[in-house]
């Protein structure tokens, strides 16, 4: 799950194409009525994230269970030195701004109590600057989300540093190192998991 305010899709798309799985723009299953309000410059709500964070988990957890089908009887070891992880893996792309938003991403049984075990979900935090964040929102063509909507999303951030599982980035480097940190960060979250048998 590639989180944060700016910077998403690209460092997404980056690191799926390097980890040879599939990618996804949260963005692009919202529901009318969420693009409808943010095109209409007003930020969503709780009430209009929660059907779009669990859509965005089913979908994960979809796109997880068809690669373990279609995967069974690979050598993981084999996998990871052809470069990929190793285990079925998604990217999907999603501001995920609040704890409890991502403890439903990554199917936390008191908020989801239908999430299957062992899908652990690993987030890549995009962090940026205020400064930065803006000129980015002001420089994208044809996207739903209005520069005047950063103020609402930084005062609802809650940081995800300190939490476990989470890569942080400073998107203020460039693309490449971005993603290059990105691709390390997630792959030392796998080796632990893996260490730890999970």
């Amino acid at each position: 799950m590639v989180s944060g305010r700016s910077g998403k899709s690209t460092i997404g798309e980056e690191l799926a194409a390097s980890l040879r799985i599939p990618f996804y723009d949260g963005d692009d299953l919202h529901p009318k009525s969420n693009v409808d309000k943010m095109s209409a410059g007003h930020p969503l709500n709780d009430e209009d994230r929660l059907p779009w964070l669990k859509l965005i988990r089913a979908h994960g957890e979809a796109d997880a269970r068809r690669a373990w089908e279609e995967g069974a009887g690979r050598d993981p070891e084999a996998e990871r030195a052809a470069g990929k992880l190793g285990r079925p893996a998604v990217v999907i792309t999603c501001s995920a701004l609040k704890k409890w938003y991502r403890d439903i991403l990554r199917g936390d049984a008191e908020v989801a109590a239908d999430a299957p075990p062992k899908l652990h979900t690993i987030f890549v935090y995009c962090k940026g600057s205020e400064e930065l964040l803006k000129s980015r929102i002001a420089a994208r063509v044809g996207h739903f989300m209005k520069p005047n909507m950063l103020a609402s999303q930084l005062a609802t951030l809650e940081d995800p540093s300190a939490e476990p599982g989470v890569v942080v980035v400073d998107i203020a480097a460039s693309k490449e190192e971005v993603a290059e940190r990105a691709l390390s960060g997630t792959r030392a979250v796998v080796k632990e998991l893996d260490a730890a048998g999970l």
